[in-house]
């Protein structure tokens, strides 16, 4: 669906792949504890100890503006074989879960990100 909440959530990256994200967009990864899709923290300070997988970069950080819709909410392991078909077919839009340090929110279409920024303190 076309409803639901929208979010300011935050993604930490090389700058070189931040040039790329911003000039054309988010890429699912191929990884993750909730599969391979688009992880993003809460905090701009979080996205130092989170959204970090084996295919992560640091040293820019990316404000985005993500449309979250309906919610699945997964314990801390998640689930690694999850995929935006999955996810859809569920009857939801994103995924949440916290893996002990805080929340982080998964999306696997580039479509659910409305705008995004480079974040500046």
């Amino acid at each position: 669906g076309q409803t639901g909440a929208v979010m300011t959530l935050y993604h930490q990256t090389s700058p070189e792949f931040a040039a790329l994200i911003l000039k054309g967009g988010f890429k699912p990864g191929s990884a993750g504890w909730c599969g391979g899709g688009i992880y993003f923290a809460v905090t701009p300070g979080a996205t130092y100890e989170k959204a970090i997988g084996p295919d992560s970069h640091t040293g820019f950080i990316i404000e985005a503006t993500v449309k979250v819709g309906k919610v699945l909410h997964l314990p801390e392991t998640c689930d690694r074989s999850m995929t935006g078909q999955k996810l859809a077919s569920q009857g939801y839009d994103s995924v949440a879960f916290n893996p002990g340090d805080g929340d982080e929110y998964i999306i696997y279409s580039n479509d659910q990100v409305i705008s995004m920024k480079e974040y500046s303190k």
